[in-house]
């Protein structure tokens, strides 16, 4: 991001993508998201619209990346709770 600016944009271009998505009352997920923001940038009029659009493709799929390692240790995480939750034998 070049400024705060640049991520003010970005923020709202991203809030209107899920919006867009809320409209249409389909199912609002990163790959949708990531979707409905190439369709923004493919719909741009102005350089500036297409600019800021793909700086916000960029942050969603940036931030998809590093969300993806949290969501399997998370997973994991999920696994062994609900494993040892599940079991109810007494150990002697």
């Amino acid at each position: 991001m070049k400024n705060s600016n640049d991520k003010q944009l970005c923020d709202i271009a991203i809030g209107d993508a899920v919006m867009e998505l809320f409209n249409q009352d389909a199912p609002v997920s990163r790959t949708t998201l990531l979707a409905q923001l190439e369709k923004m940038i493919h719909a741009g009029v102005t350089a500036e619209e297409v600019r800021i659009a793909r700086l916000a493709l960029e942050l969603v799929t940036n931030s998809s990346t590093a969300d993806k390692v949290e969501q399997s240790e998370e997973n994991v995480m999920s696994f062994r709770a609900k494993n040892a939750s599940a079991d109810d034998s007494t150990q002697h």
